[in-house]
């Protein structure tokens, strides 16, 4: 048998064990990161708590200094102690389960690591977010791998998990259930927004299948759960929830406080530093310089993401000025890769660490992506959109109320133009009825 050697070039992404958990650190809440480093100090004897330094402004001087934050009380129980009723990650959790199923497929090195990654993108509905995707495609993830990882994850339990939309979340289920789903397919891949409104005829025209198969399939889809997780999903706290960070106006400007309060501050113990270099040679010593390596690689992992999530922030805060300054009743219109472009640093990167934070203002308490949108038209995003759609039904007749097409026409004559389609997906997404529901007051926004 003739052997033949053949010279490839192949993109491959390797994500170290180190980088894996300084990525991981970046993504985690303030809460999550609490708990992630007193679990490490249990396992780990070189480190030790360490009282806070004289340059660490304590929270009674910072809530002293904005006054929405009067009678706020500081971090519960002390620093890293949490909320009451928080869920850590207990064996019924969606990202357990999602990373048992992994443990058993035994998949290669690069698509186990993307995978992985990609259960922590999830939402609360189990669903990932297409600009996310596309920011790891723009970071460097080849993209055969990337669609590779996301068919991995959609092929997990439950059904509809790693979906990218309500369409494709219903068609993940329908793939599992035996017969023929044909027109169900369809509906969810292109006639959601007419089966929502009851318009069988006209969805069985544009499908071109008989109205009786419409309404067959719209009872098939309709048995279908658009959050497959349930209670798999995680929980929300009990009680208030503790932001990421804040955002005050002192002096005139605004300034990002990154908390600190509900983070554990610990150092490297200077006994066990002191052992490790007398102990040259041995297990001892072996095992010292590995617990001394993992603890200083994780306090630079913390200080980096600290570091780099008050710039992110500062960096939102600027491109959100009129927002945060009570200009404006929602957010500019703003991407995640136009934030990275300014900072000079990956989409991704930015992703990671925005993706699950929260911040609080004087307008209240946000996920920090609700500061994201696309542009819709007149320098306005979806949520300004929203918002102005809010505001004509708030002053709207009772006695008249506005129909989704004259909301459009109103908004296309303020120079936004947007579908009706589009009005009513807006004033779905606000909990506001139809016009017919708000007649005569009821149901509107006060």
């Amino acid at each position: 048998m003739d052997q033949k050697q053949r010279l490839e070039l192949a993109q491959v992404l390797k994500l170290s064990p180190s980088l894996l958990q300084s990525m991981g650190i970046l993504q985690m809440t303030t809460l999550e990161l609490a708990d992630y480093l007193k679990d490490l100090a249990l396992e780990n004897p070189v480190m030790e708590e360490a009282p806070p330094g004289e340059e660490t402004l304590s929270w009674e001087a910072f809530a002293s200094r904005v006054p929405w934050l009067a009678g706020e009380s500081g971090p519960a129980g002390g620093a890293g102690q949490g909320e009451p009723g928080r869920r850590d990650r207990e064996p019924d959790s969606l990202e357990f389960l999602l990373e048992e199923q992994l443990d058993r497929l035994g998949l290669e090195g690069p698509l186990d690591a993307l995978c992985r990654y990609l259960v922590g993108l999830l939402d609360d509905r189990g669903r990932l977010d297409p600009e996310e995707l596309a920011d790891l495609a723009r970071a460097g993830v080849p993209e055969d791998l990337l669609e590779r990882g996301v068919e991995t994850l959609q092929a997990l339990e439950p059904a509809g998990v790693g979906a990218r939309s309500t369409g494709e979340c219903l068609a993940l289920q329908l793939r599992r259930r035996p017969g023929d789903h044909t027109v169900a397919l369809a509906i969810c891949q292109q006639g959601l927004d007419l089966l929502a409104r009851e318009q069988y005829g006209a969805l069985a025209k544009k499908l071109g299948v008989s109205q009786k198969a419409v309404q067959a399939a719209a009872r098939t889809i309709r048995g279908l759960d658009p959050n497959p997780v349930g209670d798999l999903a995680p929980q929300e706290p009990v009680g208030y929830l503790r932001p990421d960070a804040w955002v005050a106006e002192l002096d005139g400007r605004l300034r990002v406080f990154v908390n600190q309060w509900d983070l554990p501050r610990f150092a490297l113990s200077r006994d066990y530093l002191a052992l490790a270099q007398g102990e040259q040679t041995g297990e001892t010593a072996e095992y010292l310089r590995e617990k001394i390596q993992q603890a200083r690689w994780v306090l630079q992992c913390v200080h980096r993401r600290q570091e780099t999530l008050e710039r992110c922030l500062t960096a939102l805060v600027a491109a959100q000025e009129d927002f945060f300054r009570g200009r404006t009743a929602a957010p500019a219109p703003l991407l995640g890769r136009e934030l990275a472009e300014g900072l000079g640093v990956h989409p991704s990167t930015v992703s990671r660490t925005l993706g699950h934070k929260v911040l609080q203002c004087r307008q209240g308490v946000f996920p920090v992506r609700w500061f994201f949108g696309r542009a819709v038209g007149r320098g306005l995003s979806a949520r300004g959109a929203q918002a102005r759609i809010a505001q004509l039904v708030r002053e709207e007749d009772p006695a008249h109320p506005y129909s989704d097409q004259a909301l459009a026409d109103l908004l296309a004559g303020e120079g936004l133009s947007l579908a009706r389609r589009t009005v009513a997906k807006y004033r779905q997404a606000l909990g506001l009825p139809p016009a017919w529901r708000r007649k005569g007051g009821r149901g509107r926004p006060r």
